[in-house]
């Protein structure tokens, strides 16, 4: 809840000396009157796991059936605790994975399921290098709690290198004849020419991870 003090206790002009009795007065009950708003507020409040105490959020937690893991940041526990019930929905689907790693900071995954030459109930999850390094305990945490439990989760890793050198493009052309004489008078073998023309372009994507 936001509330415009400043227009609010607007006085006219002619009461409104800096520093005077009337508007000492006047900022006095304004930090009352924020010091109620916030009183009145602070139950709404404790029902946002985002801005709740934190005593409150574990109590929330234990609700939504929700764990702290150890070394687990206060933010990535908050939102555990805030979207627990969209989690439990999309659990084992693609599209609910998407949505939860996108909501726990880690947007770029990739989800493949039914893998060629791999065994049918293994799903592969490509993560960026650094997101599995530094969140391991995260992910084991998710395979566990919201991976079918008929699939097995492997993870895979996706890095970022740079482009040493720019696309190339190799182009190639040439004209190949042959000809032999003979004294017959209908040659057996006569002129042939076999043009060939060919394209090569080499270039490769890059994409931007910020």
């Amino acid at each position: 809840m936001s509330i415009d003090w400043k227009t609010i206790t607007k006085m006219p002009y002619w009461l409104a000396r800096p520093a005077s009795e009337l508007d000492k007065l006047r900022k006095g009950a304004v930090r009352f009157w924020q010091r109620v708003s916030d009183i009145l507020a602070w139950p709404a409040k404790q029902q946002d796991p985002m801005t709740a105490e934190l005593a409150l959020v574990h109590l929330l937690a234990w609700e939504r059936d929700i764990t702290q893991i150890p070394n687990e940041t206060e933010q990535t526990y908050r939102i555990r605790v805030k979207y627990a019930l969209q989690f439990a929905k999309g659990a084992g689907t693609q599209s609910g994975w998407y949505f939860m790693f996108e909501k726990l900071g880690t947007p770029w995954i990739t989800i493949d399921e039914r893998v060629s030459e791999v065994d049918w109930d293994v799903v592969s999850l490509q993560l960026l290098d650094s997101d599995l390094a530094e969140r391991n305990h995260l992910i084991d945490n998710i395979c566990r709690q919201y991976g079918r439990t008929t699939r097995r989760y492997e993870y895979s890793t996706i890095a970022s290198m740079p482009l040493v050198a720019p696309p190339n493009d190799f182009s190639h052309e040439n004209l190949t004849g042959f000809a032999k004489l003979s004294d017959d008078m209908s040659p057996k073998l006569g002129l042939a020419v076999m043009d060939n023309e060919s394209h090569f372009i080499i270039a490769t994507n890059k994409q931007l991870i910020s």
